[in-house]
């Protein structure tokens, strides 16, 4: 038997829980689906999700949208890497706020001396969900600088981003010392920090020296 606010919501129309649901978050809803089998109907269906969805998106790759679809709008969150047109950038859906997520190749990066053979060998990428074709991969340098940037308005307003920088490195990468400086600059000012991309040999998981 249902409780007795469960049954007073049941009274509700769906599409006017789907109304109210579709003023709140993508995480808000997939909670919300889970209270009774009138929410989940509301929480599922496409008139809240399509209005999760970003008004505005930057051009896309060519057959990007000529591939299967999901079958729903909500499937739109399921972690769905698009390229965009210059085949250089990646977007992406936050699962949680629906804000959106790019990530830049390594060729859409400013890597000094990225064009000397000596120092970064470019290595074509089998079919990933990372959707780029190529990587770099440092053999030798001794000055390690990477760049790359991104217009603020392709961003979603409202929301907090947070940057990183995906990479593999090997045991003697030689990484681990001295540490970089990684900073981030927008119109508001600059913030500068120093970071470690490769833990020391004689540190455990959690940091400490062994």
């Amino acid at each position: 038997m249902e409780a007795a606010g469960t049954c007073e919501i049941a009274r509700l129309p769906v599409e006017l829980l789907a109304a109210a649901l579709a003023l709140t978050t993508p995480r808000d809803a997939c909670r919300a689906a889970a209270v009774s089998r009138d929410f989940l109907a509301a929480a599922d269906s496409d008139a809240v999700w399509s209005r999760f969805q970003p008004r505005h998106l930057p051009p896309l790759a060519d057959g990007e949208l000529s591939g299967p679809a999901p079958p729903s709008e909500k499937g739109q969150f399921r972690d769905r890497r698009i390229l965009l047109a210059d085949g250089l950038m990646s977007m992406w859906l936050d699962r949680e706020t629906g804000a959106k997520c790019y990530m830049l190749s390594a060729r859409a990066l400013h890597i000094s001396f990225g064009g000397t053979p000596e120092y970064w060998r470019w290595t074509r990428l089998p079919e990933s969900r990372l959707r780029f074709t190529e990587i770099a991969k440092l053999r030798n340098v001794w000055w390690l600088e990477i760049r790359g940037r991104i217009h603020s308005k392709m961003l979603s307003q409202d929301s907090t981003y947070a940057a990183y920088i995906v990479f593999k490195t090997y045991r003697d990468g030689g990484l681990d010392y001295p540490p970089q400086e990684a900073s981030m600059t927008t119109a508001g000012g600059k913030s500068t920090r120093k970071v470690c991309l490769q833990r020391r040999g004689n540190e455990q998981e959690d940091g400490r020296a062994s």
